[in-house]
């Protein structure tokens, strides 16, 4: 079953649903912003909650249940084995390639004022030879301004009306001389005080790499020197093993009574934590999707616009266009008004992220697939195409 259609109700129809599709990316984008929020708030209680049992079970491992040990000593051989990579690639690549980076800049900074020390003298000497130029010309002006107010007196100036206009050429052509000394130096003082500001930018920033590298390298060396340290490590290897299996424990294990309601207690925070994560991810899906098809809408419609146009100017000798919208187009623009309804509630979808899921990853997999979007647009595109046949004969 298909629907006909005016050109003019094809617009219609593509603009009411560019319209609901706005409205769900509204509605999709308050809950991106709520899951980023309450995801911080959220975190931050995890963090804290995992640091505070990792504490609390490292100083009772002795105490634990044989499932939970078993599960911590597993975790351990990885971590040694981390940790011993890790100290080699400090102690073989990291401290000596950030080093090297280091020093790298401090040459570079050094480069620097060798340029402007070299720059400096070039910029001295033609200005000293401009100011020469100056001087010569501000010289042979006040003698020919004095032989014209010489010439000048009495009658002079009638009776040597030549050789004072004469003069007088000779004075403007030094005057536009001096003119050009003036820009001339003008141009040599601004080009030092544009490469003096040039180098204290660029050296204040070469001074900002080099303090971070700097600071970097302290910083991995006194990592390599606690790794370095038999004991030190090994108290951090099962430090880690403890956190990792606290960290994605999602299921009951095992363990001393005084211990049960605060594992029970990470993990559902482990549990919301991983919830959030996939939620993040799928709110950001959701809306590229609804960017994609928004934006297709906008070049459908705008191609049916383009078409009205025609059909208004050519009127007399343009049929009227009906076009066949099948089923399957209207069916798919069915969905903005339900699945609005299903993402209004913003607030408790935040608090709740696996009701968010529930409710919108069956729509992403089926009523938004790329499937469902890529028919969508060749079905209306061949009815357009089909529609625009009587037109072409």
């Amino acid at each position: 079953m298909t629907r006909t259609v005016s050109l003019d109700q094809l617009y219609d129809f593509l603009s009411d649903n560019r319209r609901k599709i706005d409205a769900v990316g509204r509605e999709v984008e308050e809950i991106q912003v709520g899951f980023n929020s309450a995801y911080v708030e959220f975190k931050a209680d995890h963090d804290a909650q995992l640091a505070r049992l990792t504490e609390t079970l490292l100083k009772k491992l002795d105490n634990l249940s044989s499932e939970l040990r078993a599960l911590i000593d597993e975790r351990a051989v990885e971590e040694r084995r981390l940790l011993a990579e890790r100290r080699t690639e400090l102690q073989e690549k990291l401290i000596s390639r950030t080093q090297a980076e280091a020093d790298a800049v401090l040459v570079q900074a050094q480069e620097q004022v060798k340029a402007l020390r070299q720059l400096n003298p070039r910029l001295n000497v033609r200005e000293e030879a401009y100011k020469a130029q100056r001087a010569e010309l501000e010289a042979k002006l006040a003698g020919l301004n004095s032989e014209i107010s010489r010439r000048s007196r009495g009658l002079g100036f009638i009776t040597h009306f030549v050789s004072i206009a004469g003069l007088d050429r000779q004075r403007h052509r030094i005057i536009g001389q001096l003119e050009a000394l003036a820009r001339n130096l003008r141009e040599v003082r601004e080009e030092w005080q544009t490469q003096q500001q040039e180098f204290r930018t660029e050296q204040e920033a070469l001074q900002g790499q080099w303090r971070e590298r700097s600071l970097r390298v302290a910083e991995l060396q006194r990592e390599l020197a606690y790794l370095e340290d038999d004991a030190q490590r090994e108290a951090l290897a099962v430090k880690r093993a403890v956190r990792s299996v606290l960290d994605n424990r999602k299921e009951p294990i095992p363990c001393p009574d005084d211990l049960r309601p605060e594992l029970e207690v990470m993990i559902e925070l482990n549990i919301k934590t991983d919830a959030y994560q996939e939620g993040l991810g799928t709110v950001g899906g959701l809306i590229a999707l609804l960017d994609s098809v928004g934006e297709g809408m906008d070049s459908f419609q705008e191609s049916v616009g383009g078409l009205i146009g025609e059909q208004r100017m050519h009127g007399d000798f343009l049929s009227r266009l009906k076009v066949q919208l099948p089923d399957s187009v209207i069916a798919f623009h069915s969905q903005w008004d339900g699945l609005r309804a299903k993402v209004r509630d913003d607030a408790r979808l935040c608090a709740y992220p696996t009701e968010f899921l529930e409710a919108v990853q069956p729509v992403i997999g089926l009523d938004l697939s790329d499937e469902a979007i890529t028919n969508m647009f060749d079905r209306l595109g061949q009815a357009l195409a089909e529609a625009t046949k009587r037109w072409r004969g």
